[in-house]
């Protein structure tokens, strides 16, 4: 297998791409916004600020690595460039893998930036808050939660490599993926609320923690809360069982792209 060319010439075309500088662009704005907010909130400002400015990354990372992966494979397809690629000497799933270790690190180079256009903003959002007790803002977690955003961009790109072979449309294709990422949100206080409620029958209840645990759980890569309050504490293997879990996850996500991909016309 050799999917390293393919990968390096995606690579060097998403750089190229607008939306890169773009939602970094996005990014600062909304920390501006974030700012804005939390002005007109009671309580700790800082606290306010940070958990918008960390939830507006969260969201940004997952757009980014839903329209790089979608957008990248489609345009393969519509400009013809597949047929040049899949006339060399390369197997249809050195094409796969080389599209998404291309997206991959894309995506890792996005959340780099990111985490220092985030981190900075979150500085200089409490160093110029004015607060009694001045809030501390740990580093060391805001790049623990953007390791595991990492992870979710991932994730998301070889979901945006299934869906754009999968359907024949790249609308279609980003609202699947996009749809998909919102509902993975709300597996977790879904189940809850389902489980523990006394009016759902154990049919419902059954299906629902069958969908828990077969439907993709984002909600896992959201650690916000990890970073605003101090006193959240996470064990070291929550963090393992997520990269775990997104590991084997993704190679299924992958294996099912590439047996769709074998069969698909071209």
């Amino acid at each position: 297998m050799n999917p390293f060319p393919v990968a390096k010439i995606t690579f060097k075309e998403l750089l190229k791409e607008k939306s890169f500088i773009g939602l970094l662009t996005l990014e600062v704005f909304l920390l501006f916004v974030s700012k804005l907010i939390s002005n007109v909130v009671a309580g700790d400002t800082v606290k306010v600020a940070m958990d918008f400015a960390l939830s507006f990354f969260f969201f940004t990372v997952a757009l980014y690595s839903v329209f790089v992966s979608v957008g990248s494979t489609f345009r393969d397809v519509s400009d013809r460039v597949v047929y040049l690629i899949l006339s060399k000497p390369l197997k249809r799933s050195d094409y796969v893998l080389g599209k998404f270790l291309g997206c991959a690190v894309a995506v890792a180079i996005f959340v780099f930036f990111s985490f220092f256009i985030v981190t900075s903003g979150i500085l200089v959002i409490s160093g110029t808050a004015n607060l009694y007790v001045p809030h501390v803002v740990v580093v060391e977690r805001v790049f623990l939660l953007s390791l595991l955003v990492f992870l979710m961009g991932v994730f998301l790109s070889a979901f945006g490599v299934l869906f754009a072979i999968l359907f024949t449309s790249q609308v279609l294709a980003l609202i699947s993926a996009i749809f998909l990422f919102l509902a993975g949100l709300e597996l977790s206080p879904v189940k809850e609320l389902v489980v523990s409620s006394k009016y759902v029958s154990p049919v419902n209840k059954l299906i629902v923690q069958i969908a828990y645990y077969l439907f993709p759980n984002f909600s896992l890569f959201d650690v916000k809360d990890y970073v605003v309050h101090l006193a959240v504490k996470v064990s070291p293997l929550f963090f393992a069982s997520v990269f775990i879990y997104s590991l084997i996850y993704t190679s299924a996500v992958l294996l099912v792209a590439t047996y769709l991909f074998d069969r698909r016309e071209l």
